[in-house]
């Protein structure tokens, strides 16, 4: 069922990390901060597996997002198994790319970070939040100084 190693990550997170985890072993909200940024992850594998992640750039306030979830799909489904445990390896790689260092945050606001064999930068405009994938980190960091997500 989905949802179990990313109940078992969080567990290891909890155990083994600075980071303030709120949550306790039959919990479906899960929430993890730092010193800049914060997180709210759902495990329900009856229903949903999700990522909410918010940073701020300290001198500024500038706040970006990102969000990895399994939408409306029942995941109960057989047919929708694979995409499931998709989406539960992304947040724990996203999660452990957080761990380790791996996660930048731009003075614009920008957040760069690697997953699933690529490069993603989040950019948060005035209205919307756009994404973009890149093959390397220096393109996903082109124009910006960059520092690690504390």
């Amino acid at each position: 069922m989905a949802g179990q190693k990313l109940l078992a990550f969080l567990r290891e997170l909890r155990a083994t990390t600075t980071w303030t985890v709120t949550a306790d072993d039959t919990s479906v909200r899960w929430q993890l901060s730092g010193l800049t940024w914060q997180t709210t992850v759902i495990v329900d594998p009856r229903r949903w597996l999700g990522l909410e992640f918010e940073a701020r750039v300290p001198a500024t306030g500038k706040l970006v997002t990102y969000d990895i979830d399994t939408d409306l799909y029942d995941i109960t489904q057989e047919r929708q198994r694979e995409f499931a445990e998709e989406i539960e390896r992304d947040i724990i790689e996203f999660l452990d790319n957080l761990r380790k260092g791996s996660m930048l945050r731009g003075t614009d606001g920008a957040l760069v970070f690697p997953l699933d064999g690529s490069w993603i930068r989040v950019v948060r405009g005035r209205f919307l939040t756009s994404a973009s994938t890149h093959t390397d980190a220096a393109a996903a960091r082109a124009g910006g100084d960059y520092a690690v997500v504390l």
